[in-house]
């Protein structure tokens, strides 16, 4: 179900290099995605705990193409504010590449949260599973693009933004594992559940558009309410998960500080003693 608060993007916005379809400079609600929900999902894949394996095996390749995608986007990571910098302009290049991960890595996601069973295959497009509309910025901002300084900006107006992602995403695990016994006791995905994690993944995205460069307004926070008491239940719940998780490795690493690892060099000396 979409979400009636925004306006659609024209179709043609989904082109990669294309210009049109442009949504005004502070739409926040980007990026769109349009992916409907499975009618007829597979049970096989929604066997609890089995299925998630199945598809972790099936998704080895897909994860060293989608590695090796992040690596090279690092890399123009690095490059892309010298050219904001000097040109005004976002190089072609690197939004294609950029938009190439996004879409790779969005595929994997709705296959692992069993949104879709089509397999996201090893092709950077989209295979008809899903529209990704987010147009290339025509005039970003030189200084939120300037090096160094553009990126320190950006994390740290992330920051916010970075800790509900978090929250989200510990969220979509519940949604995702109480889907499951939604396919298997009524043989559909549930409706809520599907509109929880298609946000998320825009939520994401979001996120990382705005590090990369490809927007300087601000992300929105807004999500979809419809079936509004379960998905405040998993924002609840994840919020809770996240600050466990958080203590967790707070705990862990106080631990590690105060109890440092120790050598022995005592059997290093003797067995060299005992060479001798």
């Amino acid at each position: 179900m979409e979400d009636k608060t925004t306006q659609p993007v024209p179709a043609q916005a989904s082109n990669l290099t294309g210009n049109s379809g442009v949504p005004p400079k502070k739409n926040r609600m980007y990026p769109e995605i349009i992916i409907p929900n499975n009618t007829n999902p597979n049970k096989l894949y929604a066997f609890p705990v089995i299925g998630l394996v199945i598809k972790f095996i099936m998704l080895i390749p897909a994860y060293i193409i989608a590695a090796l995608l992040s690596f090279v986007c690092g890399i123009f990571w690095i490059i892309t504010p010298f050219v904001i910098l000097f040109t005004g302009k976002y190089w072609n290049t690197a939004y294609n590449l950029v938009m190439n991960y996004f879409i790779y890595t969005t595929k994997i996601q709705f296959f692992l949260m069993g949104i879709t069973d089509k397999y996201p295959g090893f092709s950077l497009e989209t295979n008809g599973i899903f529209e990704l509309h987010l147009p290339k910025p025509e005039s970003p901002s030189r200084f939120l693009g300037f090096p160094l300084l553009g990126l320190l900006i950006r994390i740290i107006l992330l920051i916010p933004y970075y800790i509900y992602q978090a929250v989200l995403q510990y969220g979509m695990y519940i949604a995702t594992v109480a889907s499951w016994f939604g396919v298997w006791i009524k043989g559909t995905y549930p409706e809520s559940l599907y509109e929880f994690n298609k946000d998320f993944v825009r939520v994401q995205i979001a996120y990382g558009s705005y590090l990369f460069y490809l927007s300087d307004t601000y992300p929105s926070f807004h999500i979809s309410l419809n079936h509004k008491k379960i998905k405040i239940l998993l924002i609840v719940l994840g919020t809770a998960l996240a600050v466990l998780d958080l203590s967790t490795q707070i705990n862990n690493d106080i631990k590690a500080f105060q109890n440092p690892p120790t050598y022995n060099h005592s059997s290093g000396a003797n067995s060299a003693g005992s060479n001798q």
